[in-house]
């Protein structure tokens, strides 16, 4: 996976296409906003900060500080080639929420909801092998607040 060249592209825009084709996950729902993000809106938030781990519900891992993005983080969690395929929508559109943008939003946010809706009812869980402790982390103590938020995405993603 290659890193995607920035040289001469607006940040902004890339971070709004960015955002605008990423899915919420897991507890990302409790956060999730299904709007798209204006350009405006991401000047603002570059003002502050050019690292964005989760932005409103949904998966990012991308520093713009560059002229170069690694899309390995984003990638991993919105698709093998996502990061690539915005940046190259909004490149032949200039459009930071065309319908390949927009289009993989709602696909990924849908399945991502399907996934969620299947861990619900998982407990938090603590396991040790001897070296490492690790802790897995259900969705059932979050289950009523989490439920109706992901039921709601998976109805906007299908409109």
């Amino acid at each position: 996976m290659s890193n995607i060249s920035l040289k001469g592209l607006d940040k902004a825009k890339v971070l709004a296409a960015l955002y605008n084709a990423s899915k919420p996950q897991g507890l990302g729902f409790l956060h999730y906003d299904s709007q798209a993000m204006t350009v405006l809106e991401a000047k603002s938030l570059l003002k502050e900060q050019s690292y964005f781990d989760y932005l409103k519900g949904r998966v990012m891992k991308v520093d713009l500080s560059g002229d170069e993005l690694n899309p390995w983080g984003y990638d991993r969690d919105n698709g093998a080639g996502a990061a690539a395929a915005a940046i190259a929508s909004l490149l032949s559109t200039d459009d930071v929420n065309n319908e390949v943008i927009s289009k993989g939003h709602s696909d990924r946010t849908f399945f991502s909801a399907i996934d969620a809706e299947g861990k619900i009812n998982e407990k938090s869980e603590l396991h040790e092998d001897g070296t490492s402790i690790f802790i897995g982390l259900g969705f059932s103590e979050f289950k009523e607040e989490l439920e109706p938020k992901i039921k709601k995405a998976k109805k906007e993603s299908m409109e």
